[in-house]
């Protein structure tokens, strides 16, 4: 009687499972074919080898990551793991180097507002000692004619647009792309883990079904 039940629980959960494990391995297709059509019409393509070379001999990017990209030359980007590798070996290298050639090395998009804010206090400052008589009104606005002024005599502007260039040009569209790149990332990993879940689930409830159809045995006639 006990067999019965649990064959019968089997069947259930067997059946279960399996319709879980399709779902979720039709879930994992979906989301690569998605992932793949719609790296497809970003058309984003990693550099040729050579154009590999040249941003390591520039320092725009390491070694390690020249070593990374070089499997992937030429080619366009259409997957998860090509995703996630663009992303942190190349647009994050350039998005460093950019900074350090403005010496703001290890600076990002939050820091450096935080950098341009302080050369402009500081820029007020000494407009305010240039023009004691000042009122605050008018020394914001002589610290935006300063700020607009590519000919401006005070290194705090000249710093602060430099800093600001870096923030809008390069931290800003860099992180935009970094952050769609590494989010295709983040569901082709969910795709994967689903992938390896269906076929777990599939696994198990089709053996659990199986089990539960094979007649239970008789154990009168075993007796006898």
């Amino acid at each position: 009687m006990a067999t019965r039940i649990y064959k019968t629980f089997a069947k259930i959960f067997g059946i279960i499972l399996v319709l879980v494990g399709i779902g979720a391995l039709f879930g994992s297709t979906f989301a690569s074919n998605f992932i793949a059509s719609q790296m497809e019409e970003q058309e984003i393509v990693f550099p040729t080898e050579e154009g590999i070379k040249a941003q390591l001999d520039l320092g725009r990017i390491s070694e390690e990551d020249a070593a990374l990209l070089t499997p992937y030359a030429g080619q366009q980007l259409k997957d998860g793991a090509g995703a996630q590798l663009y992303a942190n070996h190349y647009i994050h290298s350039h998005m460093a180097y950019e900074a350090k050639q403005r010496d703001a090395e290890g600076a990002t998009y939050a820091t450096l507002g935080g950098m341009v804010n302080e050369q402009t206090a500081m820029l007020a400052e000494k407009l305010q000692a240039d023009n004691p008589d000042a009122s605050e009104e008018m020394i914001q606005k002589l610290v935006e004619v300063e700020l607009a002024n590519p000919l401006t005599e005070y290194p705090e502007a000249e710093r602060a647009k430099t800093l600001q260039e870096l923030r809008s040009d390069f931290m800003l569209d860099g992180n935009t792309l970094r952050g769609m790149l590494l989010n295709v990332y983040g569901w082709s990993l969910i795709g994967q883990i689903a992938f390896y879940a269906g076929i777990g689930a599939l696994v198990v409830g089709i053996l659990l079904t199986v089990w539960g159809f094979i007649p239970a045995k008789n154990k009168g006639s075993e007796t006898k």
